[in-house]
């Protein structure tokens, strides 16, 4: 008899080899429970098979598929790709992280998630989408499925919208993985949500889907994507829908989306005719001839005819238009497809903290305080901005187990920076270790250890010591420095690292609410001089105190609220 060889497989990145036929459905059960450690060859190592069929060791493709978008990446062999939801067990083909799981059991269970614009400011506003929808939420309350709220909007079509007016739909397939906070949901519409052409118009969606990262702390959606798929048409009832490519001269080309023989393009909405000779045309709407400063009726018409039954042009022929307007008299389309695909067509729209969010309804957010005293219960900040490696002294008296005083990277800006020397995003808040503080002096000392802490390094530093010396109020960093573990030359504050006291624009209004005259207001600004602040540190207070001055509402500090 002939023993059947042993299948072997290694993972194409860690090169980890293993026996795939040891490999039983109890190590499937506990995959999704495991730490993403590095795994030796000496244990039993998980491997598994994307959709395009390679094989990796878990712990590599997860490390792949984690860093940018949670969850989503490209399989590093034939760039296809891949959710960490798609992974599926390489011999057992079971998936790895089961979909449609009990909500109940998540972090972000009881919690629903309203929408929230953010302004270049962070003021907030409702957002729409296509004008249909006046405002959307992510229900985790609603029993053990996670529910779409939606309010359809009204206004436009001269109905008084009413608050109470919602509906809601549940995922039929969803995912959640605990590691990275990572939401992913699935929905199609009963019925297409749409409103009718003309100048309301606005296309219909067949289906949602979305992938939502939250917080740490499960208080927002701090990245990801929510995609609204157009229904899809029938193409001999609509010849010209489809996706298309339009160019013109002087203008740069750009892409829309035909639907039911209606279009969007810069925001504008357009409507598509056949004459009797069955060839298109439309009528430039008023906001369009507003834009381009037109004035009269703007036709814009195609010599070529559809006939009855016919499909149009193919992918990669040409439409050929032409108008009334010397400076657009001739325009082309290029067809990029024949219709429109609910999976790959429709509004995408990508959730990041400096565009719009959604935040937890229950959660109220709190600007940073300020503390005339001592360091603790004050947050330092450069660039005007909270979490741009911030330095938050939190106080002595914290619950057990929490940092007295950490450096946050949570804002959004630091998604560029590089990540740890192990491959994985750098922890949102790192804490301080071996604190030292000298009241007297106002001395601060710590170290941020990142090989004791992370078991990793970042930019090949182990470990950051601390030494920082504030003013007498607390308002700025006086002087100091960073000394990191492989670099020669420490970084110094005041020079190379300034920063400030995050409630300094709330300290100064106070202050002007106080004086009667702006020679008291300045006197105050002149003290930080004399308490040592360097000529950057002087620059930096000084805009803010003028932007006080000026009364301006507009804040000039980023407090990160919605990350």
């Amino acid at each position: 008899m002939v023993e059947k060889e042993e299948e072997q497989v290694s993972c194409p990145v860690c090169w980890v080899s293993s026996d795939l036929s040891e490999h039983n459905e109890a190590t499937v059960a506990t995959a999704s429970d495991q730490s993403s450690s590095a795994e030796s060859s000496s244990q039993k190592v998980i491997f598994a098979k994307t959709p395009c069929n390679h094989v990796y060791c878990r712990t590599c493709i997860e490390r792949i598929l984690l860093p940018d978008v949670a969850t989503m990446g490209t399989c590093p062999m034939c760039r296809t790709a891949v959710s960490i939801f798609d992974l599926r067990h390489a011999t057992t083909e079971k998936a790895l992280y089961p979909s449609n799981s009990d909500v109940s059991s998540w972090p972000i269970a009881n919690n629903v998630y309203k929408q929230f614009s953010v302004g270049r400011r962070r003021g907030l506003q409702s957002f729409r989408t296509d004008g249909i929808f006046r405002n959307t939420s992510f229900c985790f309350n609603q029993g053990h499925i996670p529910k779409l709220q939606y309010i359809i909007n009204k206004e436009d079509a001269g109905e008084t919208p009413d608050v109470d007016d919602s509906q809601s739909v549940d995922f039929q397939r969803y995912h959640f993985h605990p590691q990275s906070m990572t939401f992913h949901g699935k929905l199609d519409f009963a019925t297409p949500l749409s409103r009718p052409c003309g100048e309301s118009m606005c296309y219909s969606y067949s289906s949602f889907n979305c992938l939502l990262q939250f917080s740490s702390d499960g208080q927002y959606i701090r990245d990801g994507y929510i995609h609204w798929g157009y229904e899809p048409t029938t193409p001999d009832d609509y010849p010209l829908d489809g996706k298309w490519r339009v160019e013109w001269e002087d203008g740069e080309p750009l892409e829309i989306y035909v639907q039911k023989h209606c279009f969007n393009c810069v925001g504008i909405n357009y409507e598509i005719t056949l004459d009797d000779k069955h060839r298109p045309r439309f009528e430039w709407p008023e906001a369009a001839r507003g834009f381009f400063r037109q004035q009269g009726n703007v036709v814009q018409r195609s010599n070529q005819q559809i006939q009855p039954g016919a499909r149009g042009p193919s992918v990669g022929e040409t439409l050929e238009w032409s108008t009334n307007l010397a400076s657009f008299s001739q325009i082309v389309w290029k067809r990029i497809s024949m219709e429109l695909s609910p999976q790959s067509d429709g509004r995408r729209l990508r959730i990041r903290p400096d565009e719009f969010v959604y935040r937890n309804a229950d959660f109220q957010p709190q600007l940073p305080q300020y503390v005339a005293t001592s360091i603790w219960g004050n947050t330092f900040c450069q660039m005007y901005t909270v979490g741009l490696a911030s330095y938050h002294f939190v106080g002595t008296t914290v619950p057990f187990g929490d940092p007295l005083a950490y450096i946050s990277y949570e804002h959004p800006h630091t998604d560029v920076w590089p990540a740890l020397d192990n491959g994985e995003k750098v922890p949102d808040r790192v804490p301080f270790r071996n604190i030292e503080w000298d009241s007297d002096e106002r001395i601060f000392k710590g170290d941020i250890c990142w090989q004791e802490l992370y078991n990793t390094t970042w930019m090949g530093e182990d470990m950051w010591h601390y030494e920082i010396k504030f003013d007498p109020r607390f308002m700025f960093i006086k002087s100091g420095t960073c000394t990191r573990s492989n670099s020669e030359e420490p970084h110094q504050f005041g020079r190379d690292l300034v920063y400030v006291n995050a409630a300094l624009e709330s300290v100064l209004r106070g202050i002007r609410e106080t004086v009667t005259t702006t020679g008291e207001y300045l006197d105050v600004v002149r003290k930080w001089r004399q308490d040592g602040a360097s000529s950057p540190t002087i620059d930096m207070l000084g805009e803010v105190s003028m932007r006080v001055l000026d009364n301006r509402a507009e804040s000039m500090f980023d407090f990160n609220l919605y990350r």
